[in-house]
């Protein structure tokens, strides 16, 4: 018997569209991270002669499980959990409910102390511009375990062969770059780091680590100004929290600054000394704005779209965004 064409086409439709949705289902609809097999083989690390951190292995796929936190006309927010170094990371994952194709992703880590709450409104506001955000709680902040030892206690797990906190919070950012680069709605060649002070120098040395990472946006961040003393295993410990270390690695991919020149926590100079060790392309976008101490503020917003056009090419205009809000 012979199947005539139109037949043929609408069954392969209907098998595309079965994938599709299968394809969606796997995302959004997850188990439990805590019901899934704990027994992953998570990388080992080591930091290198020069005092740069490594992987030993391929991350792997990720473990985590999504429902509905909120909703609005535009946007559909969703709570993330997602497993990274024997614990679970909780976020948040802002999207765009209109998209014409695969959208570019932003992993947004915050300050320290700062909660992905306090980021969900700087996350919205990337997102309105076709992005979908996924930002986090930090280890011992909000939802996620864990605590965030002095820089004392971090070098002696250092010293005694242990992995430190903030090492493991690089390699958090990693995880969630990696949940965001699966999502089948997200293009996984556009798929950035950004990060307030902290969150600005982790993403730094996530992306220097990882070169599948797209571009760096730092806001308010620098590297941690060290100067090295006598002891060679403090210098090797302090370069490898210091994003100075490791910006020039990211090259020839972009990374852009957003500093104000009132910011009082980390002077501008601190930023401008950080960015010149970095290659090009780069750019240093400086507000001017007494009203804004540290951290994002208002007064930067222009300058975020600015460089989310830079970095993954969304061609929008704050009025055009505005009206979406």
């Amino acid at each position: 018997m012979k199947i005539k064409k139109s037949v043929i086409y609408v069954i392969l439709a209907v098998v595309l569209l079965a994938a599709v949705f299968s394809y969606y289902k796997f995302f959004y609809n997850q188990p439990n991270v805590q019901e899934q097999n704990p027994a992953v083989q998570e990388p080992e690390w080591y930091v290198d002669n020069s005092g740069i951190l490594h992987y030993t292995q391929n991350r792997g796929d990720v473990l985590f499980s999504r429902q509905t936190y909120n909703e609005t006309d535009a946007l559909l927010i969703s709570k993330i959990v997602y497993k990274s170094k024997g614990t679970n990371i909780y976020g948040l994952l802002v999207q765009p409910k209109e998209a014409s194709g695969l959208l570019p992703g932003v992993v947004l880590l915050p300050g320290a102390g700062v909660s992905k709450e306090s980021e969900l409104d700087l996350a919205k506001k990337i997102s309105f511009l076709g992005i979908v955000v996924l930002t986090i709680d930090q280890r011992g902040i909000g939802e996620t375990d864990g605590g965030f030892p002095s820089l004392n206690e971090d070098y002696a797990a250092f010293s005694n062969g242990q992995e430190p906190t903030q090492y493991m919070m690089v390699y958090d950012a990693l995880r969630g770059f990696d949940l965001l680069r699966s999502a089948p709605f997200v293009d996984p060649a556009k798929v950035i780091m950004a990060g307030e002070s902290l969150g600005g120098r982790i993403a730094v040395m996530a992306a220097a680590i990882d070169p599948n990472v797209n571009s760096v946006l730092a806001i308010s961040s620098a590297g941690i100004n060290f100067k090295e003393g006598e002891d060679a295993n403090v210098n090797l410990f302090m370069k490898s929290l210091d994003s100075d270390n490791y910006i020039g690695a990211i090259s020839p991919r972009k990374v852009v600054f957003i500093h104000n020149l009132y910011d009082r926590a980390i002077p501008i100079n601190y930023t401008v000394k950080t960015l010149s060790k970095a290659n090009m392309p780069k750019s240093l976008l400086v507000i001017n704005d007494t009203r804004c101490n540290h951290g994002y503020c208002d007064g930067m917003y222009a300058a975020v779209v600015d460089s989310m056009n830079y970095l993954v090419g969304v061609r929008a205009t704050v009025e055009v965004v505005q009206k979406q809000q």
